[in-house]
């Protein structure tokens, strides 16, 4: 599906079935590289043998030398993009949390989809690639709503592979307002490389906790001690990174606490410092100062009961909590 049935259309995108005596088989490569007869029989034995017959074909794909893909990233989420002109956009995309897939989505601007619908899947081999072979991968379901396409599971990672490849996963399916109709839409291979790179690169640095995880939090602490437990560390710093790179949190709420052993006065301050110190620690991780809030509770607000050592242990806490828009 490499190649492009031209109907001589006048809008990009839209083929006119009347035409059908005009069509020309061209590719955008040509103006670098010469025609391959095999790649082009390659293309029409799959259109011809994987799908049915079709009055026309409305082929969607970057040009060779406007194809590009689009990195961003923190370490809360990372995306790769890919523009298709007048179709929508291909996304690579995972988010922190250890039980996050990697997902892929494809989004369009034309006519809503049938949620019936299905479409085959082919990773095509370039012509200026003959050393790869291209691929059936099957079909997947057209979905209703913003995204034609919308998958978190094993099967994104298969289109990376092909895309790594050099191959072009390729999407086709009927045509919802032309029954007769065949769309296909191709995710370019070219420049795809030094933003992949990063896309990886950004992924191995995701925070292992999502939101949830860390939204609200429990700090426990030795007698008389506003030490910070070395097993908080992990999570106080994924709790610094949705501080930093989320915007609907806007303050942290840091509530410190004592057992009832020793004076008040001398607990308030105890407390006071408990607070601190885990403040600071999410400073040290580039949570600026206005981002927080603190209270001092000293042995006021008891989470246990202080006649035992296991609830003077309880006592002994700092509960952190966000408040978000």
């Amino acid at each position: 599906m490499r190649y492009l049935i031209d109907y001589r259309k006048s809008n990009a995108g839209d083929l006119q079935a009347q035409q059908r005596t005009n069509l020309v088989w061209h590719a955008p490569w040509l103006l670098h590289t010469h025609f391959n007869f095999l790649g082009a029989l390659t293309i029409f034995i799959l259109i011809s043998f994987s799908t049915p017959v079709f009055a026309g074909l409305k082929y969607f794909e970057a040009d060779i030398h406007d194809a590009n893909w689009q990195f961003e990233g923190n370490p809360l989420s990372c995306r790769l993009s890919h523009e298709i002109p007048y179709y929508g956009q291909a996304m690579f995309s995972k988010s922190a949390g250890s039980k996050q897939q990697l997902g892929f989505s494809l989004s369009y601007l034309r006519h809503q989809q049938l949620p019936t619908k299905t479409a085959s899947v082919h990773a095509i081999a370039p012509t200026w690639r003959p050393d790869i072979p291209s691929r059936e991968l099957g079909e997947i379901k057209i979905t209703p709503g913003p995204f034609i396409f919308e998958n978190r599971a094993t099967s994104s990672w298969r289109l990376l592979y092909e895309l790594e490849s050099g191959r072009y996963p390729t999407f086709s399916y009927q045509d919802l307002n032309q029954q007769d109709a065949q769309v296909s839409v191709a995710l370019s291979s070219v420049r795809f490389k030094p933003a992949y790179e990063k896309f990886l690169g950004c992924m191995a640095q995701l925070i292992n906790f999502d939101l949830e995880q860390v939204s609200r939090l429990t700090l426990y602490f030795d007698f008389d001690r506003f030490t910070i437990r070395k097993n908080y560390q992990e999570k106080l710093q994924a709790l610094a990174a949705y501080v930093k790179y989320d915007p609907s949190i806007e303050v942290v709420i840091i509530s410190a606490h004592t057992d009832s052993k020793g004076s008040r006065s001398y607990n308030f301050k105890l407390s006071e410092n408990r607070a601190n110190a885990v403040k600071k620690i999410l400073q040290l991780e580039g949570v600026t100062d206005d981002r927080f809030k603190l209270l001092a509770n000293g042995e006021l607000k008891p989470a246990a009961t202080n006649r035992s050592k296991k609830g003077r242990a309880l006592n002994r806490r700092v509960y952190i909590r966000i408040a978000q828009q």
